[in-house]
């Protein structure tokens, strides 16, 4: 049995269980192990995300977060985008898991405001489904090309997303222009959960981010 819904996203809801406790299911098939274990792992390394209390399957019971997300917070996007930089540069300093490439770093590769729960003890990180050890390039890349296509929608954030977008550019941590290309492909081919709408804009706004 679930509890009341709390929230929906493009590819999960949320449920409550109790004041402490919520479960996170999948609307599709899905294996949480490896996301639960990538969000285990930057946890223990002081890295801000819920807690995981269990795993399986396409769920996950999580600890329950309060607050609003970072695009709904008032937040500035001079604050946005200086937030967004310095959770890319934590969680890209952090010591990868054993096995990874060498070289490589944990990226998130969804970060954006809709994904930082400003909470009392500050922004945490949610919705870690695409993590992995990867260039740290291609994180700060997929930040900036997300900020761009909602820029370029007819969204009540598109204002935000646009003047937030210019702010990162200047202060993200490595070069995210560098492999925009290459992540818009990836979005392009594996992102099931775009319209066809939004898909349409991703051309464009590789441009705006290459400025």
């Amino acid at each position: 049995m679930t509890g009341r819904l709390l929230a929906s996203g493009r590819e999960a809801d949320v449920f409550e269980i109790d004041q402490a406790r919520v479960l996170r299911r999948y609307r599709r098939d899905a294996d949480v192990n490896a996301e639960a274990a990538a969000m285990r792992h930057v946890a223990g390394l002081g890295f801000p995300v819920p807690e995981v209390f269990s795993a399986s399957g396409g769920d996950m019971v999580l600890e329950r977060l309060s607050g609003p997300t970072l695009a709904e917070s008032g937040t500035t996007p001079s604050e946005v985008a200086r937030i967004l930089a310095d959770l890319h540069q934590r969680l890209h300093d952090l010591p990868v898991w054993p096995g990874a490439p060498a070289g490589t770093s944990i990226v998130h590769l969804d970060l954006h405001p809709d994904n930082v729960l400003m909470t009392g003890r500050g922004p945490v990180v949610i919705d870690w489904c695409n993590a992995r050890a990867d260039d740290p390039d291609l994180d700060t890349a997929m930040t900036a090309l997300i900020l761009a296509e909602v820029s370029l929608w007819d969204h009540p954030m598109s204002a935000l997303a646009r003047a937030t977008l210019d702010e990162f550019l200047a202060i993200a941590p490595g070069d995210p222009r560098r492999l925009v290309a290459d992540v818009a492909t990836e979005r392009r081919g594996q992102t099931t959960t775009l319209t066809p709408d939004e898909i349409k804009v991703v051309g464009e706004a590789v441009a705006v981010v290459r400025g």
